[in-house]
């Protein structure tokens, strides 16, 4: 809906998602696996995590920070993000957006059409590359707004709203954090293996018990290994 929002007003875009161990990248032009670095950041999150292991005020800084030197190396003139004001309550109100727009350098260029009128204005709209009235002014967790704009615009893909990050998830956070307490070097492939199975510990060997043939598969394949 950003991206349409854009396109209406003769914005050409191109868009860009990310992929992690915790979460698959969505439908765009361009896709960045940022895994290790990701990793590395949800061990150690510099804002905290939220209700569960998920430190998305912190992940967001570091997708726009490699979303500015894509801006930069290309000569694009902005970043823009499909933003809500107050739709998540860790990462989407007002401290938060501020904080991610500074931490990533982004300061001034980093919109979000979906409530750009409800928010401070940017230097896109101050100088005229874009109509600010012609924006949106959403704000709140209700999606009625943005599932009215899907049927206008006949919009067939689009993401559910409690998202696919398995940093969300109690049961796999809770996984998680057991994990960066016990093992505090694990890995990509560590990560892989919290998918699968049953999961116990007896002193500091883990036992993963697969719950089905294929579970089974996946976890004793020659590649798939607990450091």
């Amino acid at each position: 809906m950003a991206t349409k929002l854009l396109q209406k007003q003769g914005i050409k875009v191109t868009t860009l998602s990310f992929k992690s161990y915790f979460f698959n990248s969505g439908p765009a032009q361009r896709v960045i696996d940022f895994s290790e670095e990701h990793l590395k950041m949800v061990k150690k999150p510099k804002y905290g995590y939220g209700k569960n292991m998920n430190p998305c005020v912190d992940c967001h800084i570091l997708m726009l920070k490699k979303a500015k030197e894509i801006m930069l190396k290309e000569k694009f003139d902005f970043v823009a993000t499909g933003e809500v004001l107050w739709e998540r309550p860790m990462s989407q109100n007002p401290k938060a957006l501020r904080i991610v727009e500074e931490e990533s350098s982004l300061k001034g260029y980093l919109l979000r059409p979906l409530s750009a009128r409800v928010l401070p204005e940017t230097i896109p709209e101050k100088m005229g590359w874009l109509e600010r009235k012609k924006l949106l002014y959403i704000s709140g967790r209700s999606r009625k707004k943005q599932l009215e704009l899907v049927k206008k615009w006949k919009i067939k893909r689009y993401s559910t709203p409690a998202g696919g990050c398995l940093l969300t998830d109690p049961g796999f956070g809770k996984r998680l954090k057991e994990l960066f307490k016990k093992y505090s070097k694990c890995n990509g492939n560590d990560i892989e293996l919290l998918k699968l199975g049953r999961h116990f510990w007896e002193n500091k060997a883990k036992i993963i018990v697969g719950r089905n043939k294929e579970e089974n598969k996946k976890t004793f394949s020659p590649r798939r290994y607990f450091n």
